[in-house]
């Protein structure tokens, strides 16, 4: 199964909207233009500071790279009702809890920040 690149592909769409090139948007977030280029073409994965840095140069909000376009929107929908009888035990909060606490600091707050994005992606 092929991977989507989600991702890069709202990096492009949103940098060709605003009319700017790979490397000025390079040059707006400090990163190298090659960066860039393998983060729109799929062949390097991102990381959450890199996005950070991109969505700040750009003066977008981060959770507008993680969307999917409208025509996936069904696709998502069942994706998230497969997940839900999958996961019919609800995991505890202790238990969410209990595993961040295991893991280090930098980690953890990746994870926060991911279900933060998770949590303004579902409001909509």
């Amino acid at each position: 199964m092929k991977r989507k690149n989600i991702v890069g592909g709202n990096l492009r769409k949103i940098r060709r909207k605003m009319g700017l090139t790979q490397e000025e948007v390079a040059l707006r977030s400090n990163l190298s233009q090659g960066y860039i280029t393998q983060l729109e073409s799929g062949k390097r994965l991102f990381t959450q500071k890199s996005l950070e840095q991109i969505a700040k140069a750009l003066n977008v909000p981060l959770i507008d790279f993680f969307k999917k376009d409208e025509g996936e929107a069904d696709s998502v929908r069942e994706d998230v009702s497969e997940y839900k009888h999958k996961s019919e035990k609800a995991t505890s909060k202790k238990e969410i809890l209990a595993l961040l606490s295991e893991v280090p600091a930098q980690l953890r707050e990746h994870y926060l920040t991911l279900l933060r994005l998770e949590k303004e992606f579902w409001k909509k």
